[in-house]
């Protein structure tokens, strides 16, 4: 086991986190796609790092790879943790699944359990991740046994986790829409028809023609993917077989849905609700926010706050997200949800699109903003995140990123009315990209300040002349 350095002598841990995504990605519905076939294996896969903004304070986060420490330090005084602690499986090389890794691991395991039990505190603790999987749900078993303190575990429960499946279903999901209609009468649901990839490819053909003359431009979907993956928008028929060729992989025998296409941009606004299903009550709701999508379909990122959305928007989608998620929580399903949406301009209707049983990005970049303003910071902060930014091949790591950035004066609250944070900072050693939040709290205009981040960011002068100290204490200091 491998800890950050911010953890005190005497540390309080009240929360174990296991950063999955890669387990959860090879589950078998999401085999047959080629977007989760080639996964780097023993690499790093930069997103798991976004475990350590998750639930706020006093935990220990679990990673498949050693996270940065000057990273973790920074990322402590920037957002108040006291107790943030990251751990790696320590035998051997990674596999996919760092819970069947971690069980298997009897010293990191027995490790981590005994920080969790000689937390100064009696109290229950808190055992979740990004998704529910039937390794994870083994692990948790294995600590309720083995700890001392009561666990809590905050995702779907062994028996139940079908319910997760079938919500992350394209096409079983509009059975939980219709459900939530009953008491959210406010949602509206596309037109849509499913059909069977396993058939003859002139059949599938010959659907979609009929769906482009009923409703006019459609969304073809395949049932798992994500990310704007594995999916396209046939606008005319002259463009099928080549759109067809694109969205439905090779050897794809799988279901389809065939959607109604609504639009893009100011006609029809994608937008995302996230909150976290519990079994005393209605979903909690962490954030409504308005996602920013390239060529209107590819997620790059989230917005947050003021001027995200008109406000009747937003009203609606954390209405409709907590009738979805009493729907999810009535089938059994805990844990982390985020719902997408388009909001048609013209009329104010809300279509739900998809259900996602698992963290995202929006629920991160709020999670950042609750632990830095409260659970009330959607009236008074805006707050942008993207995923793939861009930048120069000359900065290869944290230390280097770190230097560009405060060589301007554009980092943690140096700016004055801003919050700028880098996170999934091991991909610069992959691909030269990174993720970056920026949180305005003054009416900065934020969405243009992290533009105006990322243009320096690529350019060949963010290159800082000399090593600056990991920050330390809760005020950040600003050079002059």
């Amino acid at each position: 086991m491998q800890p950050g350095p911010s953890a005190p002598a005497e540390p309080r841990f009240d929360r174990l986190i296991l950063s999955n995504i890669l387990e959860w990605a090879q589950q078998p519905e999401r085999q047959p796609l080629p977007q989760f076939a080639a996964l780097p294996g023993s690499q790093r896969f930069p997103e798991e790092e976004m475990a350590m903004y998750w639930s706020g304070d006093h935990k220990i986060v679990v990673t498949r790879h050693p996270m940065d420490d000057t990273h973790t330090t920074d990322i402590s005084t920037i957002l108040g943790y006291r107790n943030l602690m990251c751990a790696t499986v320590a035998t051997g090389p990674p596999g996919h699944s760092i819970c069947t890794d971690l069980a298997a691991d009897e010293r990191t395991l027995s490790g981590v359990i005994e920080l969790l039990d000689n937390s100064p505190t009696d109290g229950p603790v808190a055992i979740e991740a990004f998704a529910s999987t039937p390794q994870y749900s083994r692990l948790a078993t294995i600590i309720a046994k083995n700890s001392r303190r009561p666990v809590i575990d905050r995702m779907t429960p062994d028996g139940y986790l079908e319910s997760a499946r079938r919500l992350d279903s394209k096409v079983l999901a509009r059975e939980y829409f219709e459900a939530a209609q009953r008491s959210c009468p406010d949602l509206r649901l596309t037109r849509a028809r499913t059909v069977d990839a396993g058939g003859a490819v002139p059949d599938l053909r010959r659907q979609v023609r009929h769906a482009l003359r009923a409703v006019g431009p459609v969304i073809v979907k395949t049932d798992f993917g994500a990310g704007g993956q594995a999916m396209g928008i046939i606008t005319s028929r002259w463009l099928l077989g080549r759109k067809l060729n694109r969205i439905v992989p090779a050897g794809y025998d799988g279901e389809l849905l065939i959607e109604e296409f609504l639009g893009t941009g100011d006609e029809a606004l994608s937008v995302s609700y996230n909150g976290l299903v519990t079994g005393d009550g209605p979903a909690h709701s962490l954030c409504a926010g308005r996602h920013i999508l390239q060529a209107g379909k590819y997620y790059m990122g989230s917005y947050l706050g003021p001027g995200a959305m008109p406000d009747d928007c937003a009203a609606k989608v954390q209405s409709a997200g907590e009738a979805i998620g009493q729907v999810a929580a009535s089938i059994g399903y805990r844990g982390p949800l985020n719902i997408d949406f388009l909001y048609r301009a013209s009329d104010g209707a809300i279509f739900p699109l998809e259900i996602n049983p698992r963290r995202s990005l929006g629920a991160s970049l709020a999670e950042m903003c609750i632990s830095l303003f409260g659970p009330g910071y959607q009236k008074s902060v805006s707050a942008v995140a993207l995923h793939s930014v861009p930048v120069h091949p000359g900065i290869t790591g944290y230390a280097g990123l770190r230097d560009a950035l405060l060589h301007r004066g554009l980092f943690g609250r140096e700016t004055k009315g801003l919050l700028i944070l880098p996170y999934m900072v091991s991909s610069l050693a992959i691909n030269s990209n990174i993720g970056l939040a920026v949180l305005s709290t003054d009416g900065t205009p934020v969405a243009a300040a992290a533009d105006e981040i990322s243009a320096y960011l690529a350019q060949p002068g963010p290159m800082a002349t000399a090593r600056t100290p990991a920050l330390s204490g809760r005020s950040i200091p600003v050079p002059r």
